[in-house]
């Protein structure tokens, strides 16, 4: 009597899970298993091996843009604390005074040669220095002396502090005692040179306004615009070849332009200046009086230098 085959089905369907089990097996890529979130390699670099290993992979990436310490420019970069300047200005003299019949004036075209220097320390405080020659021909030309000319001359030395200095602008401040001298030469006039020596104190604030700087390697370029104005005031000796006496004298000074700093630390301007020096009448101790006097130059400037 044939046996029923009631087990072969169930060995027939175990037989085949396990061959597809290794069919699966076999074609799964090999390779290494995937690592954790947390230490997902960025740029080829395992993150467990750049300091603070086990952060995210997100707080990683930040890390690895941030910029080097040395691409940072230091404040001495953005704000140099020296700067020498050497100008040349060419313009228009002008003398106005009461002659005793009235007032008369005279203009001719001048010169203006200027040096400055300026150094801050790390507190912000800083010295100043400036001088500057200016020459006038044929300044009485107008009044009938053709034969003459004004010879200027001004040092200013000063305390200079920051008052203000943040990303795009610095605002130095100086102040300090100045003398101011003029002789003028008339072959006319019987009583020779007429010399004006003023000796007092200015007061002068530049504000400067940085328009843009680059950072190349560490090199600042920086384009600016940026305006002075000085006033002072001093007791003025006023005399000739016979006669010597006092007076009281106000000056005012401006100037305002654009100034370029290269890379390597150079740098050139173009302003507009302008000055005045206003002498009045003498006390006349001696029963001689020397009339007031409002001298006055505007013109362009242009200036070289290095700023580091």
């Amino acid at each position: 009597m044939h046996r029923p085959t009631t087990l072969s089905r169930p060995r027939t369907r175990s037989w085949l899970l396990l061959a597809g089990l290794c069919a699966g097996c076999a074609t799964s890529p090999a390779g290494p298993t995937r690592p954790p979130i947390g230490d997902v390699p960025i740029g080829g670099v395992p993150i467990g091996g750049l300091p603070g290993a086990g952060v995210s992979g997100e707080r990683a990436a930040r890390a690895l843009a941030a910029p080097a310490q040395g691409d940072i420019p230091s404040m001495d970069q953005v704000h140099p604390r020296t700067m020498i300047t050497f100008g040349v200005g060419i313009g228009e003299q002008t003398n106005e005074f009461n002659s005793g019949a009235g007032i008369a004036t005279s203009a001719t075209s001048a010169q203006r040669f200027r040096l400055r220097a300026e150094h801050y320390f790390e507190s912000g405080f800083g010295v100043f220095a400036e001088g500057q020659l200016g020459r006038a021909d044929d300044i009485l030309e107008d009044l009938g002396a053709p034969d003459s000319s004004q010879d200027t001359a001004t040092v200013f030395v000063a305390a200079a502090y920051r008052a203000t200095v943040d990303d795009d602008f610095r605002l130095p401040v100086r102040f300090g005692p100045f003398l101011h001298r003029t002789e003028t030469e008339n072959s006319a006039s019987p009583f020779g040179t007429l010399e004006r020596s003023t000796f007092g104190v200015q007061l002068s604030a530049e504000p400067e306004f940085i328009i843009f700087q680059s950072n190349r390697g560490g090199r600042i370029s920086e384009l600016s615009a940026f305006a002075e104005i000085r006033t002072g005031a001093g007791p003025t000796d006023v005399q000739d070849n016979t006669d010597d006496e006092d007076a009281y004298a106000f000056t005012l000074d401006y100037e305002f332009g654009v100034r370029y700093r290269f890379g390597f630390g150079l740098l050139a301007s173009l302003s507009y200046v302008g000055s005045k020096y206003h002498v009045g009448a003498s006390e006349s101790y001696n029963n001689v009086v020397f009339f007031g006097l409002d001298d006055d130059f505007n013109g362009v400037m242009i200036t070289a230098g290095a700023r580091f």
